[in-house]
């Protein structure tokens, strides 16, 4: 099978750790997470020193070095030393062995080594790092009608639509501790997850664009309870077909997002083959950062690898005070400034759920419809 260049960059995260770091201990703890998790196979861990201005270049090489995936290694740590009592420890796997869901495994277990000094016990669950549960019955059929043509969207300034992986920019915002306590009193109004009120916003803010039929694929989750512990590639992209129309209420449409969630996730371990939808969005619930003895430890959840997916990846990471939304998209299709539109569209759209989670879509369209080139 044949891969594009950008098809073998990896998952990246950095650990910022500030303090006394013992670097024996920190090198032992991540033997010990590749031993706890075979998947991963053999793992090559580096050393190397940098400076606070040249450390983002080695951040960005390492996050866009491509994988050997006939040769591996499929994963690898990297430890920079940028100054005295400053480390930083970058991870990088590909998404044949590891998924976002993963990360906060592995700095669990990186934390959990360095203070024990010692090996890892196996996680509990199945000794298969990919098990997946037998497939219901009626899961061919289930994808078998959500089957459909591509779809082009409508999006600000976009000049064509890919499909595939690309060069990417992105552009991020955080909603801080207001705004995403106005997003939860609205989801809990409408009986529904943050996750479900994010995805039926973005479903608006397309509809808004003038997209009349969905264009986009999720990435779903497919950990269960014997695979929760453990590092692997636990995650199906699959279509989603529910798209709002213009006279319906919100409240109406959040519902048919959450039964057909609901369907999904019976289906979700036998997933069909990836869809050519030109809109991704994922979402996750991060983990707060462990503590790490005697020193001060930060994450980057959201390392940048340079890669795009389709025409527009919406990535959520939800935390217990913020939620961070990054725009990744292909420059060659569509325009910095264009999508940084469409974030500004998107955060107007959500203010508004708050302030009226059951006004109807039509009357949450304003703030998305763009305006002259």
């Amino acid at each position: 099978m044949a891969h594009t260049p950008f098809d073998l960059r990896g998952i990246p995260l950095a650990l910022h750790l500030n303090g006394p770091v013992d670097t024996p201990a920190l090198l032992g703890a991540c033997a010990a997470v590749a031993g706890r998790h075979p998947v991963l196979g053999r793992v090559r861990v580096t050393r190397t020193e940098s400076t606070p201005e040249g450390y983002p270049g080695v951040a960005t090489a390492e996050a866009t070095r491509p994988f050997d995936l006939e040769r591996g290694p499929l994963a690898r740590f990297t430890l920079v030393r940028v100054g005295h009592e400053r480390v930083r420890l970058l991870f990088t796997a590909h998404a044949r062995v590891f998924d976002a869901g993963s990360k906060d495994l592995l700095v669990r277990d990186l934390a959990d080594a360095y203070f024990s000094r010692a090996p890892l016990p196996p996680p509990d669950g199945t000794p298969s790092a990919t098990w997946d549960p037998a497939p219901p019955d009626g899961a061919e059929e289930f994808w078998r009608r959500r089957e459909r043509e591509p779809v082009e969207p409508v999006l600000p300034g976009l000049r064509t639509v890919p499909h595939g992986t690309g060069p990417g920019e992105i552009v991020e915002m955080v909603l801080g501790a207001a705004e995403s306590g106005a997003l939860t009193e609205a989801a809990a109004t409408l009986g529904a997850t943050r996750f479900e009120l994010l995805l039926a916003a973005v479903g608006v803010l397309l509809r808004g664009y003038g997209t009349v039929v969905s264009p986009l694929a999720l990435d779903l989750g497919t950990r269960t309870c014997r695979t929760r512990e453990r590092i692997g590639p636990f995650v199906a992209r699959v279509p989603f077909a529910p798209h709002p129309g213009p006279d319906e209420e919100f409240p109406a449409y959040l519902r048919t997002v959450r039964a057909e969630l609901h369907a999904m996730y019976r289906f979700r371990h036998a997933p069909p083959e990836p869809p050519a939808a030109p809109v991704l969005f994922s979402y996750r619930r991060r983990a707060a950062v462990p503590e790490f003895p005697g020193i001060g430890a930060g994450v980057e959840w959201t390392v940048f690898n340079g890669v795009a997916h389709g025409a527009l990846h919406v990535q959520a990471v939800d935390a217990a005070r913020s939620l961070t939304l990054g725009l990744r998209f292909n420059p060659a299709v569509i325009g910095h400034d264009d999508v940084s539109r469409i974030a500004g569209h998107l955060r107007a759209l959500l203010r508004a759920l708050a302030v009226e989670p059951g006004a109807r879509v039509s009357e949450l369209l304003e703030p998305s419809r763009p305006g002259p080139s």
